[in-house]
């Protein structure tokens, strides 16, 4: 898996680590547990490919996109594809889905989630403790999923007390009587050294989250 090296400090960074992982696993656990057929699918902010590389290989006949706005990314993405030999993903660049037209069967997303000073596209998730993009997604995601489609994101939240911004942000988004969703916290604290830096003073932790959002067929 191509992917920058350690640290990743550039801007235009391409990271892959444990998140990876992990968001490898949300994935997965989703194919293996739906019965809706899935004929065109996209990851958002692909980085790697990772997303795009699991849904490619696991439906072979699916159409997979892999969207991001860096280029290197993208370049990253394609090589990855290649290597793995799938013919069914393709690389675009696109702000969220605005760069692609349609809905989609399976929408997945792993976005930068920190708060970083410098705004490093790779790990900066805008104000509200690096949340927004992720609420950004969220919503522009849900009119794009077809009947039956799921988005399934992961993320982390800066978590204040018992307070999670980010569920408390989309809660009124996703209580809709067309949507099922199912909301899991998967690791209770990632990136705890990142609660030393400036504006994760009031921060008690940053927990590693899922949320998937199905619209009912």
């Amino acid at each position: 898996m191509v992917h920058s090296a350690f640290p990743t400090g550039d801007e235009d960074s391409v990271f892959f680590g444990p998140d990876t992982y992990r968001f490898a696993h949300s994935i997965n656990r989703h194919l293996q547990g739906t019965s809706h057929s899935i004929s065109r699918a996209v990851d958002i902010g692909c980085g790697t490919g990772a997303g795009a590389l699991l849904i490619a290989a696991a439906r072979a006949q699916a159409q997979v996109y892999a969207v991001d706005i860096n280029p290197k990314a993208l370049h990253f993405a394609q090589t990855n594809a290649r290597v793995a030999g799938l013919e069914n993903m393709q690389c675009c660049h696109s702000d969220i889905l605005s760069g692609l037209t349609g809905n989609f069967d399976l929408i997945v997303a792993n976005p930068p989630y920190m708060k970083d000073a410098k705004r490093r596209a790779y790990r900066h998730g805008g104000d509200a403790l690096g949340a927004d993009l992720s609420v950004r997604i969220l919503r522009e995601s849900l009119d794009r999923l077809t009947p039956g489609g799921s988005l399934v994101l992961y993320t982390g939240v800066a978590m204040v007390g018992e307070h999670d911004p980010f569920f408390e942000a989309v809660r009124n988004d996703i209580d809709h009587a067309a949507l099922a969703w199912t909301y899991r916290e998967l690791d209770p604290d990632v990136f705890g050294e990142e609660l030393l830096e400036e504006g994760y003073e009031d921060v008690d932790r940053i927990a590693a989250v899922e949320l998937v959002v199905t619209r009912r067929a």
